[in-house]
């Protein structure tokens, strides 16, 4: 038996013990509570901190982002130059032949205003193939060597052509850093993730490891499995907004005569989703664009249950309205988007104003999850948090603190998985613009110690993670 006294608890700041036992929280109260068990539980004292339940992840790509802590770091570069002595700083530590990946460049960002382009790479890296994907994974270029051993015909790739390259050029990962991956999580205090696009390499590793972090996995379209560690199946409606390959109503203010790539009918999906409910499994539909979102909203009016939304990026009033009686499973939604998707406004024009709706959302009732998307966005859950609460830097109506916390976890109460973070700031007193610093102070799994890097629950059972 646990018990950790002197907390600030999430829901009710009258409650400032809370018990453990069994890996669950067995008694929740004050420090009267905490009386009863002197003597019988182990003691934390928590001097004052915040106690919250451990914060969800509700759509990331858990294997991409682990590769990606050993992948070229693309983000945040701001020309083609710029672009061509990164690649040049790796490809002098690379071995000829070596695949070189790199990921997060965003042409929007670029002083050149254009996509790169084989010719802008050939030269640097003559005997290294390259694969560099877009911030958004929606786009990627290769240079000549890649294309020949790819053995494609063109330098950009969109959509299904590039996860296709993605998945030839894929390394193989282990367990130790997936560990090491989740170990990063644990320090911001998420305690699950949802994992999106998972292969079987991944459901397979997941297997044989005992991991600190609750993982919930949507395959890729076309796998198939009855894991438990499977909740359902992900596939793509459209596209992305970087890309101009989401799926509008309207033509994009920058491109006339495009309106988008729509991947997925309504009658696709539901046929899908009911398949998918026969075997009690959730099938997540990608939808960013009105018109990939209205045909989710179509079958989910013919009656489905098990159908969530990833994204939903735009949704102009009339969408709203139908999807608030529509009701999908949850809406995994990503605010981090808000501060990378600046330039949305050159894309949409006036349609801007229906973007990341995620007050609106709340307001009529919709069931909407906090997520990073990660790699696509940093993984970091209080960079999204602050982004929730300052609308980012396309001034979308924001969220209170309360509202923001909400989205990324649930409400503590006796019964229920002891997965819970003590916080080293005070959300509730910290500047809105502050927010992104906080990080655990102490993540607990299932009642285990997972991460504690001030040693606060010396003596308490533990994952063998928190020894990595």
């Amino acid at each position: 038996m646990l018990a950790i006294e002197n907390a600030r608890i999430m829901g009710s700041y009258e409650r400032s013990c809370l018990v453990i036992e069994g890996g669950r929280i067995s008694d929740l109260g004050n420090s009267d509570t905490c009386e009863k068990y002197r003597g019988r539980a182990k003691f934390l004292d928590a001097e004052g901190r915040v106690l919250i339940p451990g914060l969800v992840d509700s759509h990331m790509h858990l294997l991409s982002y682990a590769l990606s802590m050993r992948s070229l770091d693309l983000r945040g570069i701001k020309s083609i130059d710029e672009l061509r002595e990164a690649v040049k700083s790796r490809v002098r530590v690379s071995k000829p032949g070596e695949w070189i990946i790199g990921h997060g460049w965003d042409q929007e960002n670029f002083r050149d205003g254009r996509y790169p382009r084989k010719e802008d790479l050939d030269d640097i890296s003559p005997e290294n193939p390259l694969l560099l994907t877009r911030i958004c994974l929606h786009a990627g270029v290769l240079n000549s060597r890649a294309m020949k051993e790819l053995g494609v015909g063109k330098d950009l790739l969109f959509e299904d052509e590039l996860y296709s390259a993605i998945r030839k050029t894929r390394s193989s990962i282990d367990k130790f850093t997936l560990l090491k991956a989740m170990k990063r999580l644990l320090s911001y205090g998420i305690t699950e993730v949802h994992s999106m696009d998972a292969s079987l390499e991944e459901l397979s590793i997941l297997k044989g490891v005992d991991t600190p972090i609750r993982v919930r996995l949507y395959l890729s379209e076309g796998l198939d499995s009855d894991s438990a560690l499977v909740e359902g199946v992900k596939v793509y409606a459209d596209g992305s907004f970087g890309a101009r390959t989401a799926a509008l109503r309207e033509e994009y203010e920058d491109d006339p005569g495009n309106t988008g790539v729509l991947l997925k009918g309504w009658k696709e999906i539901h046929a899908l989703s009911r398949s998918l409910a026969e075997r009690g499994k959730v099938l997540a539909v990608h939808a960013i664009g009105d018109r990939a979102l209205e045909e989710v909203i179509k079958a989910l009016e013919i009656g489905v249950n098990n159908l969530r939304i990833e994204h939903a990026s735009l949704i102009p009033q009339d969408l709203l309205e139908r999807l608030s009686k529509a009701k999908p499973h949850l809406i995994a939604i990503q605010p981090h988007f808000t501060i990378s998707d600046w330039w949305l406004r050159k894309r949409l024009g006036e349609r801007v104003k229906y973007a990341y709706r995620f007050s609106d959302m709340l307001e009529v009732g919709l069931r909407i999850r906090g997520s990073s998307d990660s790699p696509v966005e940093p993984e970091n859950p209080w960079m999204s948090i602050e982004a929730a609460l300052t609308g980012g830097e396309l001034g979308v109506k924001p969220l209170s603190i309360d509202q923001a916390l909400s989205i990324y976890s649930s409400e503590l109460s006796s019964g229920s998985e002891a997965n819970l973070t003590l916080l080293d700031a005070n959300p509730w007193s910290t500047n809105r613009y502050d927010i992104s610093g906080i990080r655990a102070s102490l993540t607990i799994v299932r009642g285990l110690v997972a991460y504690d890097p001030e040693g606060l629950a010396r003596g308490w059972p533990s994952h063998p993670i928190k020894e990595l």
